[in-house]
């Protein structure tokens, strides 16, 4: 059956500017049903993990669910270095994490981490 450019725009919809806001966001937060860094049930803010100030977008890729204290406590510290040295860490969230940040949902997005020292130091240790 042949689609016509009329089937393809049925289900389109105007969005106001906060209702997509607060659909982008109920997106991301439904990923993370639990703090992207230390696990608490039902997240309540999404933080960049490339901060804003360090050049993050306000990209899916680059937002994760979290709970408001590891938010403020994290700031915009290089995630990984602060997400290692809390006690809650484990390899499991991490990669969670790597995988989520390294999601390519355009093909012709450039990958998140470009700088070669900054993708050398999210490997993973090898275990002896």
């Amino acid at each position: 059956m042949p689609v016509s450019e009329n089937d393809l725009v049925f289900n389109l919809c105007c969005l106001q500017k906060r209702s997509a806001r607060k659909r982008f966001r109920k997106s991301i937060l439904d990923k993370w049903p639990d703090c992207a860094y230390c696990g608490r049930p039902k997240p309540s803010t999404l933080d960049h993990v490339l901060a804003q100030s360090k050049g993050g977008k306000n990209e899916r890729h680059n937002l994760v669910g979290c709970c408001g204290e590891c938010n403020l406590l994290k700031s915009d510290t290089p995630w990984f270095m602060w997400f290692r040295s809390q006690d809650f860490w484990t390899i499991e969230r991490e990669e969670k994490i790597l995988d989520w940040v390294n999601q390519q949902e355009i093909k012709s997005s450039p990958p998140m981490l470009t700088d070669w020292m900054e993708y050398e130091a999210l490997f993973l240790p090898e275990t002896a």
